[in-house]
């Protein structure tokens, strides 16, 4: 297994990886085609969020095991007031047809150890209170539960995570 950023070269592996999620919304985001208009530019515009000043700057790491993507991460380098109250620092997702196998804790690890690495010492990390999933991936990290939030009529728990894992 490797977490990594995405490569024009994994073309291929991405169309596979988007196709695995036609009944559900992408997790996260920012790698929804639909928001592209090439291949290339979702590349290119990934690797240019890393350096934005207009907004809050984040990287979008992939977890491949053999040459197939599982899952990606948005990590968000810190957090505005609006990311303090939704969203958080990390968001996560795997391919439905690779769930329950342990990739969501692979994902959020990688997440963190970014985090920590860039002197965050502890991650916003929210699911929606129905995601039962994802609470428990958050849950399996030994969190701070924080209040949650309701957020366009949807409870959202928050865990404050340590980023030394």
């Amino acid at each position: 297994m490797e977490i990594r950023e995405l490569a024009l070269t994994d073309e291929a592996a991405f169309n596979v990886y988007i196709k695995s999620w036609e009944t559900e919304q992408i997790v996260p985001t920012a790698i929804n085609p639909k928001r592209y208009t090439s291949y290339s530019e979702l590349v290119s515009e990934l690797k240019q969020r890393t350096l934005i000043k207009e907004w809050v700057p984040n990287t979008t790491l992939f977890l491949f095991d053999n040459e197939k993507i599982i899952g990606a991460v948005n990590i968000r380098h810190y957090l505005n007031e609006h990311l303090k109250r939704i969203g958080g620092h990390i968001g996560y997702g795997v391919r439905p047809d690779y769930r329950r196998q342990g990739y969501a804790k692979s994902l959020l690890k990688a997440g963190l150890k970014f985090l920590n690495q860039h002197g965050v010492v502890d991650a916003l990390v929210t699911c929606d209170k129905s995601n039962v999933a994802s609470a428990r991936t958050i849950i399996a990290f030994h969190p701070q539960e924080l209040e949650s939030a309701i957020i366009d009529g949807e409870t959202v728990r928050r865990f404050l995570v340590s980023t030394d894992q």
